[in-house]
């Protein structure tokens, strides 16, 4: 079984809330929506979508299934570049690209960049 340790957790938590994200844009929802569908609100949401807290795997089954997303599916890590496509993706679909999402957005990158990085050497 493989191990894993603080930046891979890190890197799989970014990762699935960028997945979550792109997905809900692709659908049209917004947070709010999505929030209500499972039964929570959108402070929620937004949280597992930046890795802000960790949640129940229960409120992630119900988002992946609302979102079409297979469940298992999220938690191999996937390539660096399909996570910077992921994001790219993410910044293509937003309504309104503030500039505070632009800069989450860069930072989201660098982040997963830094993290990468930590976790091959």
């Amino acid at each position: 079984m493989q191990e894993y340790n603080e930046e891979l957790l890190e890197l799989l938590g970014l990762q699935i809330g960028s997945i979550v994200r792109l997905e809900r844009l692709k659908k049209k929802l917004s947070q709010t929506d999505l929030g209500l569908m499972i039964g929570t609100n959108n402070t929620t949401i937004g949280r597992i979508e930046r890795y802000e807290s960790d949640t129940s795997w229960r409120k992630l089954f119900q988002i992946c299934q609302i979102l079409e997303i297979e469940f298992n599916t999220l938690f191999n890590l996937l390539p660096l570049e399909s996570i910077i496509k992921i994001i790219a993706g993410c910044v293509k679909l937003e309504g309104k690209l503030t500039a505070e999402k632009k800069e989450y957005y860069k930072f989201l990158e660098k982040s997963i960049y830094n993290k990468y990085k930590k976790l091959k050497s």
